[in-house]
């Protein structure tokens, strides 16, 4: 379970679901290719984010709907109205949701699928503490 919560916060906060020290993002939307600290390629395959959108958009929309149904029943508020309140909430949550649902797919894949050593590059600072290398050469 420590470790549930673990990868978790780091999901979280989009850092390295292996290190927990380096950064998922060098830009607003643009994600780095590996940890700047561990050297842990993010990207475990092509398409592997997909999911990471499909989260994201189920869970705009459930938040734009249960937002604007609720004005769309009431008689009192126009159709207009709850148009005008909508649309922008349904454009703008995945836009925010972007980072924070790529972080915690990542770390719900590294979770349910860990990382063995030979996912780490050769020159991971993680592997080669493992394999007993020091830095001093």
């Amino acid at each position: 379970m420590r470790r549930f919560r673990t990868l978790l916060l780091r999901g979280l906060t989009q850092r390295c679901p292996i290190c927990g020290r380096g950064k998922l993002f060098c830009g607003i939307f643009k994600m780095n290719e590996q940890c700047p600290v561990c050297h842990f390629t993010f990207e475990r395959e092509e398409g592997y984010y997909t999911s990471a959108m499909a989260i994201n958009l189920v869970i705009s929309e459930f938040i734009a709907a249960g937002i604007v149904l609720p004005m769309a029943f009431n008689p009192g508020i126009p159709v207009l109205t709850a148009m005008l309140i909508g649309c922008p909430i349904a454009l703008i949550l995945p836009l925010l949701l972007y980072r924070p649902s790529r972080g915690m797919w990542l770390a719900m894949d590294h979770y349910l699928n860990p990382t063995t050593g030979s996912d780490l590059p050769d020159e991971s600072p993680l592997l080669q503490q493992s394999r007993g290398i020091s830095d001093e050469r």
